[in-house]
């Protein structure tokens, strides 16, 4: 009779720990008592402004959502990013979310992720067999920039004689410059293009190959860039060469923080900018993400919002608390939803 006894005991105590030893990682995190997700980021270069506002974001959508995200800085390293994501893997993350250093380094990182169930979301660049990638259509961002600029033409009487400081070596980059020029082509605006120069997205860079070409080309009236740096330092040439910047219209891309938003307030030649809000694309990111986790159908390009800037439509996105500017993220939401 014990020997029955204590057969039925083994055999409940088998029974009750079953739920805890057959079930995958996600059953195991919950019966240790902590059931809270956890998402890796993986950026590729947080000295920018731009990956330091869209990481502000993230952390503020994670918390709100009670989701624990560790996000690590390639400083543009791709070797190191690989590291980093496969650390990620190993530490059993439930989501993976990368801005790439360099999209042919992730192949291996992409199918260890896949082969392990945990879903892969990337920022601003397609990388294949991933989820989704969170940012906007970047030729049709470009295209709002050349429309806006054949209109505000054709109101000043401006003959445009274009600088583009591009970043060619980058897809995203050189789409903004495609549909910039169709944007105007588009609206029928007469424009003379006399010089593309590769700024690499940086604002000394940009500087330099833009007074190169502001030499060759004194008749230069409108600058436009594929990032605030690009657009800014463009500027800063102009300046340097003594021209009369009443004379210059600047575009910008990006809009990503203090140095755009500076240029656009101060009333000189910075007159629009293709506004990405760095800040709610971390929280695009982390929503879609959480979508990923839950394995709800995602688009190939889950986008975060855009709209040409300028100081007329400002206080639509921006409000000043203190010293600084709110993004009003329910703003950018009613724009999607036009």
């Amino acid at each position: 009779m014990k020997r029955t006894k204590w057969i039925l005991c083994a055999v409940a105590l088998v029974v009750v720990a079953l739920p805890f030893f057959a079930c995958g990682g996600k059953e195991k995190q919950q019966a240790s008592g902590s059931g809270q997700l956890r998402f890796g980021y993986g950026l590729n270069d947080m000295s920018h402004e731009w990956y330091q506002n869209i990481a502000k974001g993230a952390r503020a959508r994670a918390a709100e959502l009670g989701i624990d995200i560790t996000i690590q800085d390639a400083a543009m390293d791709a070797g190191k990013q690989v590291s980093q994501l496969e650390n990620m893997l190993t530490q059993g993350v439930d989501v993976l979310i990368i801005t790439p250093v360099d999209v042919k380094a992730l192949p291996n990182v992409v199918a260890e992720a896949n082969k392990a169930g945990i879903p892969v979301v990337t920022e601003s660049n397609v990388v294949p067999n991933t989820k989704t990638y969170v940012g906007i259509d970047n030729k049709t961002g470009g295209r709002r920039a050349g429309l806006w600029l054949a209109e505000y033409a054709k109101a000043n009487n401006i003959d445009p004689k274009i600088l583009i400081v591009g970043l060619p070596a980058f897809e995203d980059c050189r789409l903004r410059v495609e549909g910039f020029k169709e944007g105007m082509n588009e609206a029928g605006l007469k424009y003379t293009i006399l010089q593309e120069v590769d700024g690499q997205g940086a604002k000394e860079i940009s500087l330099r190959v833009s007074q190169d070409a502001i030499t060759a080309h004194h008749d230069i009236n409108v600058i436009f860039g594929i990032n605030d740096n690009s657009t800014t330092g463009g500027m800063a040439a102009y300046k340097e060469a003594g021209l009369d910047e009443s004379k210059l219209t600047a575009i910008g891309f990006g809009f990503e923080g203090v140095v755009g938003r500076e240029a656009l307030l101060s009333g000189g030649p910075y007159k629009a900018a293709v506004a990405m809000f760095p800040d709610y694309m971390g929280v695009s990111v982390v929503d879609a993400a959480m979508k990923a986790y839950k394995n709800e159908p995602l688009p190939a390009n889950y986008e975060s919002g855009t709209v040409v800037i300028t100081q007329e439509n400002f206080s639509q996105f921006y409000t000043k608390q203190g010293n600084d500017y709110v993004t009003n993220f329910e703003a950018i939401r009613a724009l999607m939803n036009k």
